[in-house]
């Protein structure tokens, strides 16, 4: 049994009561794990593995894969979904992470690059001019701690909004 904490990516529904889930976990890495029933209305994990919110998560490793026995929600950011852009940002950085990063590969860089993103998303006053800013340090920083090169030096801190790592 495994325990931790982390920003649910995605869900993907499948079969007629399940639900697969994406999460980027602080001690695991990226997960993708099943919860079993959780479309049912009486299911104990409903509402506390929303897309895009943090989570203490459980799960067990069986034949087919992650399978989650139990959450808690831990923070569902009101501020950043309160807002079109910054949940649209939000999405965007969910949507590198899953697809750039490999399930089970931890990365404390990553981990503190995605949450220190969803911490500033869910500020408040976030300013809507910095969006393009905002995605392309993501990005940027993002391709350095997965080890693609670069370098996460900012040109001119006046124009570049800080996130996650330094």
């Amino acid at each position: 049994m495994y325990t931790t904490e982390g920003i649910v990516l995605k869900k993907m529904d499948i079969g007629e009561a399940d639900m697969l889930y994406a999460i980027y976990t602080r001690d695991y890495g990226k997960v993708r794990a099943v919860a079993q029933g959780i479309r049912k209305a009486e299911a104990k994990l409903r509402g506390h593995l929303e897309p895009l919110s943090l989570s203490a998560i459980r799960f067990i490793i069986g034949r087919g894969g992650e399978k989650l026995i139990a959450a808690s929600l831990i923070r569902f950011y009101g501020n950043m979904r309160s807002r079109e852009m910054t949940l649209g940002m939000a999405s965007a950085v969910a949507a590198e992470i899953d697809q750039r990063c490999f399930p089970g590969e931890r990365d404390d860089a990553v981990w503190d690059l995605v949450r220190g993103s969803f911490e500033l998303l869910d500020a408040d006053g976030f300013p809507d001019e910095q969006a393009s800013e905002f995605l392309d340090g993501f990005r940027s920083r993002l391709s350095v701690c997965l080890g693609y090169g670069g370098s996460v030096l900012e040109p001119d801190n006046s124009k570049t909004v800080r996130i996650g790592i330094v």
